[in-house]
């Protein structure tokens, strides 16, 4: 009660709410920073070391080894209880009245470390989100702020993280507002969306408007494509769900968390070790595409592969389908990471596949780089159910800002479509919230 007092006396509410929020960013960033940069410079060393020489074999164990110390951490220091990524906050704000357990604010950044610097593959996004969530809950507790104001900062420390690691601020509050505080009215947003996308469109082809972009465009004449890409990414939206909870539901019958972990890390070894690409969170791989450089998907192969037209098209499919596989197999051995990350590069590779195949078919001529891109908001959209989120971070990390048409039309189409088939996301079915796994 004293510090509630002292508080309000020299501060007042409304400036303490915004000296903890500027707090809650500061280390939110922090341990995006240090979580980011300590996984990606171990992913580098590992993919350099094992790819770039006879040691290919070594990717059997070496996943493994990190998913093991993460368990081990897990079970020894925490005694079992991790409670991974956005189900755990999603949970608390749900039924603990936005109450995050203090070893959230460091837990899931070591075993995050622990697994994708081993070569897990999964995303950062949903630890460090959980992360900056505990922050919040935790700092909200300290100060004394009443309920309401802790389950905003709540939202303020996933906002942070996200915010942090794609170093994009609006698709991070954006996030937090769809994905935490009013998911229940983004149904609602949905049919504004596609009605504003509609009138740009129509806009677009009768006057270029005030002001002229100097970003590339897209090409009108590509629309119908785009609603094929939409249809396809709902599907392949509905795929990733469903595998990542099929996987992850049957992984849960091992009781013994080591057999679990032996087993989930040899098999995904097993994968990354023919399907290097698969390795860590794969966004060196969506980079190869947005610039062009399809062919290098290849480069670390532990066999020579000879990429023709159609070969990549099967190469970038099969990357497609496999991904949630490893992600699934990651997390359900139990490493700990997100789909957040996965779901981008599923739907890089959805994008690219879509446009690429059209191409070879002689169809059209599509940019694949600009249905990469739409690509990667569609899937995220679909199968995590964040519509704006999706919109909005694709065009902040990408500098797609030229592409907010498409992107609105299939991101929404994609979002409606998956629902519709796949009522829960990854991150929200039903017996989740008694038990959340990620």
């Amino acid at each position: 009660m004293r510090i509630r007092y002292w508080r309000r006396r020299y501060f007042g509410e409304n400036t303490s709410l915004i000296l903890a929020s500027i707090a809650i960013g500061v280390f939110g960033a922090l341990g995006a920073v240090a979580l980011k940069m300590g996984v990606t410079e171990l992913t580098r060393l590992l993919h350099d070391w094992l790819f770039g020489s006879r040691r290919a074999l070594l990717v059997l164990v070496i996943p493994t080894a990190g998913i093991l110390l993460s368990v081990l951490f897990t079970q020894w220091w925490l005694k079992g209880d991790l409670g991974r990524g956005l189900p755990s906050v999603l949970k608390a704000v749900r039924e603990k009245k936005g109450v995050i357990e203090v070893h959230k604010m460091y837990s899931q950044v070591v075993t995050s470390i622990l697994t994708m610097g081993a070569g897990g593959s999964a995303g950062l996004e949903a630890p460090i989100a959980s992360t900056g969530a505990a922050w919040g809950s935790n700092m909200a507790r300290w100060l004394k702020f009443d309920e309401p104001t802790r389950q905003l900062l709540l939202a303020c420390g996933a906002a942070a993280g996200i915010s942090a690691i794609f170093n994009a601020p609006i698709a991070g509050a954006i996030f937090a507002l769809e994905a935490i505080l009013l998911n229940i009215a983004i149904p609602l947003a949905v049919p504004v969306l596609i009605a504003s996308a509609s009138a740009a469109f129509v806009s677009s082809l009768i006057y270029t408007g005030p002001f002229v972009l100097i970003t590339d465009s897209w090409n009108a004449a590509a629309l119908p494509y785009y609603f094929g890409l939409a249809l396809f990414a709902a599907l392949v939206s509905v795929y990733t769900v469903r595998m990542y909870h099929g996987i992850t539901e049957r992984s849960s019958r091992f009781k013994n968390p080591w057999v679990k972990a032996m087993v989930g890390g040899v098999l995904l070894g097993t994968l990354i070790l023919f399907f290097p690409p698969l390795l860590g969170e794969g966004y060196d791989s969506v980079e190869k595409l947005l610039h062009g450089d399809s062919s290098m998907l290849s480069s670390y192969a532990p066999l020579s592969m000879e990429l023709g037209a159609w070969n990549l098209e099967a190469l970038v499919l099969g990357l497609m389908l496999l991904k949630v596989v490893a992600t699934s197999l990651t997390l359900g051995a139990g490493g700990n990471g997100g789909m957040f990350g996965p779901s981008l590069f599923i739907g890089g590779m959805c994008g690219f596949a879509f446009a690429h195949g059209i191409n070879l078919l002689g169809f059209g001529q599509l940019n694949e780089v600009n249905f990469t891109v739409v690509g990667m908001a569609a899937v995220l959209s679909g199968s995590i159910h964040v519509p704006l989120t999706a919109i909005f971070l694709i065009a902040e990390i990408t500098g797609g800002y030229a592409l907010f048409v498409p992107l609105m039309l299939v991101s929404s189409i994609s979002f409606l479509i998956s629902r519709s088939v796949q009522p829960y996301s990854i991150y929200n079915k039903p017996e989740q919230v008694s038990t959340p796994k990620e």
